[in-house]
């Protein structure tokens, strides 16, 4: 989760952030799924705000593509098309690739390693744990640490933009399968081998996005038809 410009800047996590934050938290826990409305005097309730702390906290989730606003009717949580989904996780398969293979390139720096062994220690803590937020914030420290390990800034930019957690709360392979799966991308990256380190992280959320099939449509928003360009856009206008 993206902290705000004040956030960032003084250290503060404001009312607004907090909030974000357990909505995000809450789609882990199931107090909230997607499709749920956001209702502005029940959130004001329920984290003790005034209606234009909840209107900013909204905002800040509209924006990060977490919820969606609607002219007359408000907010609710973003509810992803099943192609949608597919989508999300197949950028995410391609670019956490991308950091496990040049995580595993630059392994070979002084300490480089460090960093990624630690994160790896914490999140196999949880093995035997069940799931918790605590895990995911472990997970999510392990994919952080292995792609700032990368180098690839624009990576490090753009993984935490993927809205991934709006389909991965509903999808969930068996404990010992995501584990095994952390520990062979771990294992690779750690013997240098770029290849097996792509392989095993986009096999890991291959078979996560594989879960998809399992769900019924009334987990998803309907597909929307897909729209041609408009007549005369992206074409060269000098036919070369």
């Amino acid at each position: 989760m993206r902290a705000g410009p004040d956030s960032a800047s003084t250290g503060i996590v404001s009312s607004s952030d907090q909030i974000v934050r357990d909505i995000v938290r809450g789609l882990y826990e199931g107090r909230y799924a997607a499709g749920q409305r956001l209702v502005e005097p029940d959130l004001m309730r329920r984290y003790g705000v005034g209606r234009s702390t909840v209107r900013e906290a909204i905002k800040r989730l509209a924006a990060e593509g977490i919820a969606v606003t609607h002219a007359f009717r408000g907010a609710q949580i973003r509810q992803l098309s099943r192609i949608d989904a597919c989508n999300v996780l197949l950028v995410m398969e391609l670019m956490v690739g991308l950091a496990a293979r040049q995580a595993a390139e630059n392994i070979s720096t002084p300490g480089a390693g460090d960093g990624f062994r630690e994160s790896l220690d914490t999140l196999l803590a949880f093995e035997r744990q069940g799931d918790s937020y605590e895990l995911v914030r472990a997970r999510n420290r392990f994919y952080r640490t292995m792609t700032r390990l990368g180098g690839n800034r624009e990576v490090e930019r753009l993984l935490p933009s993927i809205q991934v957690h709006l389909v991965r709360a509903q999808l969930r392979l068996p404990p010992e399968q995501r584990f095994a799966d952390y520990r062979a991308i771990a294992e690779a990256v750690l013997a240098g081998d770029a290849q097996r380190a792509e392989e095993a992280a986009r096999g890991y959320i291959r078979r996560t996005a594989e879960t998809l099939a399992l769900l019924p449509d009334s987990a998803f928003a309907p597909d929307e038809p897909a729209t041609g360009p408009t007549p005369g856009e992206g074409e060269d206008p000098e036919g070369t």
